[in-house]
């Protein structure tokens, strides 16, 4: 189903994209909801608090549709938009430690790591978020803040497995500007849990 959602509850209307309504500047998110596999959705045993940003390392482009299996709450495509793939009431396998607490948002592409080298470049392209990517995932998560999130992770914080999870360019055009401008909160320069690794010192550049 596509159509408006007020709150959380998707009303079907024609048209082609979902908005967000009643609070000002949020970003048109298209719904993609009845559309994604229902066996990816948990029962959560408590309320969400925390985004966890992760990249997808891969680009379908900008067909919505070919996204509809990431196991995510939201998807941002290069062209900026927003797809909304489960509700945010569901537990997503998505964030590993953060899976109960957490919204997902996944930004599509292979982004490169803090080296300067994308992983297997040949197979899944070598990609760098777009602007429209970045400035979509700030209006995005000014929106999440504006319904009670207060904390902003990367997937790398709580997986040994994704050290490159979102990447030093998301995590510092999209995580530290949260940090900075919507004062989320990270835990600290050194807070991991499950295995996971803390934020490098080098993906904290600050960023326009």
């Amino acid at each position: 189903m596509i159509g408006f959602i007020v709150g959380f509850t998707p009303i079907a209307v024609a048209g082609a994209f979902a908005l967000w309504t009643r609070v000002d500047r949020r970003p048109e998110i298209i719904n993609l909801l009845d559309a994604s596999p229902t066996s990816k959705r948990h029962k959560r045993s408590k309320g969400f608090d925390a985004v966890v940003l992760h990249q997808t390392g891969f680009s379908r482009g900008n067909d919505p549709t070919r996204y509809r299996k990431v196991t995510a709450h939201f998807v941002i495509l290069p062209d900026g938009k927003i797809i909304q793939l489960h509700p945010l009431s569901a537990k997503l396998w998505a964030a590993d430690g953060f899976n109960n607490r957490s919204v997902s948002i996944e930004f599509a592409g292979n982004f490169k790591a803090a080296t300067g080298k994308w992983w297997s470049p040949d197979k899944y392209g070598a990609d760098e978020p777009t602007p429209a990517q970045i400035q979509a995932g700030r209006a995005l998560l000014r929106m999440l803040k504006s319904i009670g999130i207060r904390h902003v992770f990367a997937h790398r914080q709580s997986s040994a497995k994704r050290g490159n999870d979102p990447g030093p360019q998301i995590w510092a055009s999209v995580g530290e500007w949260a940090i900075r401008s919507l004062e989320l909160d990270n835990g600290g320069p050194n807070y991991a849990i499950g295995g996971g690794s803390p934020i490098p010192d080098q993906w904290r550049r600050p960023t326009p």
